[in-house]
């Protein structure tokens, strides 16, 4: 793979590493100025049937919005884009320039309890942000956290949401009729809940508290002992920890999860109480007073609770108590702005997505959720220059695209909005609401071509009727209105627009040649020879019309003319197969010597 590129864009540098299911590649992306660093990661699939593959698709999109929303928290790695190449899915990731826990771990003698304290803190604090979005990391361990050298803040990688594709297409192997389970994690960091395949919240607490264990003891989950009664872990005989911090951590390393802290929310309240002096050089916690800050995570939960019961007004309440504390909690900008979106305050929700992007310029979410506020206010230039931003950060992001397209739209530049729904059905072509949305469009506009290119037949037949019902003479109307009524085999139908082409446009060969063609297809052979000889006067070398008119006399029986039709054709293309193939039918209908249809076929041919 070194040297490779991937996506025509990035350019593998470095093998990183791997496991059963996916490996892991530094690249240097060629699109961008200097070249940047990027992380690409290689999921492979283990199966190639189709409706396998199809799922494995599904699944993986499913994951990557999850990646790209989890990616607006500054300690998590931004997904840049995800794709798929030859049957295989890439993600691609920010690189993160710093040193992995586990080698930091492995570095020192042994940490003391406030560098211990701090780097619960400082996981647990991301961690609490991936729950509040609902989703579970599954495989936290120090290799999966890095020290990130600018700041010295500790960054979450490798989430196993990924890692459930792979999962997926083992599971696929099995036999379906047993409840066999393939859990997501590493072993010495998962809890039983998560063994059995049903993680929870709680499930990433525990691996925490393992962390924070090996950070004290120096060792290895697989050489800490279990009591054979309880299951519990034994650890506290190894290392000199304080009491309070030693009932946090087996809190958090309960066997039975219903007794461990639920959240990480849970768990960091219970670690701030402790209050570590700082002792260690880094320092993780906001540098604000210690009760403030509970308070403030007080009022950021109570907010969420009261949002999650719909009590918006209530949350929006709890949201600028948070930021009273902490102006620049840009999390509780974000949520106010999505409450007062609920209550239908879009301009207040403006201001709370500006604030959001004041601190985050790049949050692709702020710039979604801010351009849809706008195009509630019928701010609709704006709207699209938010949309513009968010495909500038995430181009492959099919709800922007499509957004953006609505509100070109309201703008009333109907070319752009086609495009935009256009790109968006690229890349997503079962995206119904972008196919959809085109189709409404392209009928206003009385697109027939194109609706008649997409396949939307009873579209384009309403706008070539709304067009005949302004101009009764236009030929092209008709002409398209018999091609769509074709194509959904309304036959007769279709005979009447061509009728009315030709009536209007009597050297109109084209349609004479669909005329002629329905014809046939309603078994009316006569009258379909009609048609192909008027082609036929108009177009003397229409090789297809002179074969076509050969299979017509073919059904009327007149086979010496249908002899000479194919004839014809052959002269004009010798390697009409069609015509070669009917010339043959027409010989044996004749009862011909197969020695001299040989030589007859073979002379027309060198002709």
């Amino acid at each position: 793979m070194l040297g490779k590129t991937i996506g025509g864009r990035y350019q593998i540098v470095r093998h990183l590493g791997g496991g059963g299911f996916s490996q892991t590649y530094l690249a240097a992306d060629q699109h961008l100025p200097g070249k940047p660093l990027c992380v690409v990661k290689l999921l492979k699939p283990r199966v190639t049937d189709p409706e396998s593959l199809q799922a494995a698709r599904r699944l993986f999109d499913r994951e990557a919005q999850v990646l790209y929303s989890l990616g607006s928290h500054s300690q998590i790695p931004r997904l840049y884009a995800h794709f798929e190449e030859n049957e295989e899915f890439y993600l691609v990731q920010e690189y993160i320039e710093g040193t992995l826990i586990s080698k930091e771990l492995k570095a020192a003698k042994g940490e003391d309890e406030s560098y211990v304290i701090n780097l619960l803190q400082d996981i647990l604090q991301t961690l609490e942000f991936v729950h509040q979005q609902q989703v579970i990391h599954r495989d936290i361990k120090p290799s999966n956290l890095i020290r990130r050298r600018s700041d010295q803040r500790v960054v979450l990688i490798d989430f196993g949401a990924v890692k459930q594709i792979g999962v997926h297409q083992m599971s696929e192997t099995l036999n379906q009729q047993t409840s066999f389970t393939i859990a997501i994690g590493s072993n010495g960091y998962m809890p039983n809940e998560q063994i059995a395949g049903k993680p929870r919240f709680s499930s990433d607490v525990y691996a925490v508290g393992i962390v924070g264990i090996q950070a004290l003891a120096r060792c290895k989950p697989s050489q800490l002992p279990e009591d054979p009664r309880t299951g519990e872990i034994i650890w506290r005989d190894r290392v000199d920890v304080s009491v309070e911090l030693a009932e946090v951590i087996d809190t958090m390393i309960r066997y039975d999860f219903r007794q461990r802290y639920q959240t990480a929310a849970d768990a960091l309240q219970a670690l701030q109480r402790l209050s570590p002096a700082p002792t260690h050089e880094v320092v993780i916690l906001p540098s604000v007073r210690h009760h403030s800050l509970e308070e403030h995570l007080a009022w950021m939960e109570r907010g969420d609770d009261l949002f999650q019961q719909q009590r918006y007004r209530a949350s929006v309440e709890c949201y600028d108590k948070v930021l009273q504390i902490k102006p620049d909690e840009y999390l509780a900008w974000f949520k106010r702005g999505i409450a007062l979106d609920n209550l239908k305050q879009y301009g207040e929700a403006v201001e709370s997505y500006d604030q959001v992007l004041k601190l985050q310029p790049e949050d692709y979410l702020a710039w979604f959720k801010r351009g849809r506020a706008l195009e509630h206010l019928e701010y609709a230039d704006e709207a699209i220059a938010s949309y513009d931003k968010v495909i500038e950060l995430q181009p492959d992001n099919y709800w922007a695209w499509h957004d953006r397209g609505r509100a070109m739209e309201a703008a009333q530049r109907y070319e752009d909005a086609a495009s935009s729904y256009a790109r968006a059905v690229q890349l997503k072509p079962d995206f119904k609401l972008a196919i959809q949305s085109r189709k409404r469009l392209l009928s206003q506009l009385k697109q027939v071509d194109q609706l008649y290119g997409l396949q939307h037949y009873e579209e384009a037949i309403a706008s070539c009727e709304a067009a005949i019902r302004a101009n009764p003479q236009d030929p092209l109307a008709w002409l398209m209105r018999g091609m769509a009524m074709e194509n959904l085999k309304q036959y007769q139908a279709a005979i009447a627009s061509y009728s009315q082409v030709v009536k209007l446009q009597p050297d109109d060969h084209l349609a004479w040649f669909k005329l002629g063609a329905v014809l046939e297809m309603v078994n009316k052979p006569a009258e379909a020879l009609v048609c192909y000889n008027r082609v036929l006067r108009i177009q003397p070398d229409n090789s297809w019309a002179w074969h076509d008119r050969g299979r017509v006399l073919e059904l009327l029986q007149k086979y010496d003319a249908a002899l000479s039709s194919y004839d014809k054709a052959l002269q004009l293309k010798p390697d009409l197969t069609a015509a070669i193939e009917g010339r043959q039918r027409a010989l044996n209908s004749l009862k011909t010597d197969p020695a001299v249809t040989n030589v007859s076929v073979a002379t027309q041919v060198q002709k």
